[in-house]
């Protein structure tokens, strides 16, 4: 229910400002976007799976799962992410990224061509289209804008926040 109430939600707001996004084909989505070199989709398909992260991310990476309604969930975080990933089959078995949150500037996120940090200037960004409304740079999937990577600028005209939000 969370799930289809957070992508109406999306859906809407995408239809509202589709021209503050900058969107990436699906078929390179999974590739194109990495944090410090792993690429999402092998963050995907890691499916929360301990062991794997911390083959990606090493071995700091903790885990506090969530067993309690609506959905099962597992959260992993170290001192530079955090990453959540939820079943709504609640038979533990199959876990789906919902979102990761760069919490350090130890973790350069790429994405079309761009390598970024939390810190770095506003200048990076180049000719990417700005959301003046959220003062950040949105990237979603064309298809189906069910993933959404958001680089909000703080008021020194900086990285301050990097989040990855999946519907």
């Amino acid at each position: 229910m969370k799930k289809i109430i957070l992508t109406t939600v999306v859906l809407f707001s995408i239809t509202c400002s589709r021209a503050q996004l900058n969107n990436i084909n699906n078929d390179e989505f999974g590739e194109s976007i990495k944090f410090n070199n792993v690429s999402l989709g092998d963050i995907m398909v890691a499916s929360g799976d301990l062991t794997k992260m911390r083959s990606y991310f090493g071995n700091s990476i903790q885990e506090r799962a969530n067993n309690t309604a609506p959905f099962l969930a597992k959260f992993l975080w170290n001192n530079h992410l955090s990453f959540g990933f939820e079943d709504e089959t609640d038979t533990g078995n199959d876990y789906d990224l919902t979102y990761i949150k760069v919490k350090s500037n130890y973790v350069v996120v790429n994405v079309k061509g761009l390598s970024i940090k939390i810190g770095d200037d506003k200048s990076k960004f180049k000719d990417f289209l700005f959301n003046t409304k959220d003062s950040s740079y949105n990237f979603t999937d064309r298809d189906t804008g069910s993933v959404g990577l958001s680089f909000k600028i703080g008021k020194h005209n900086t990285v301050s926040e990097i989040k990855l939000i999946c519907f």
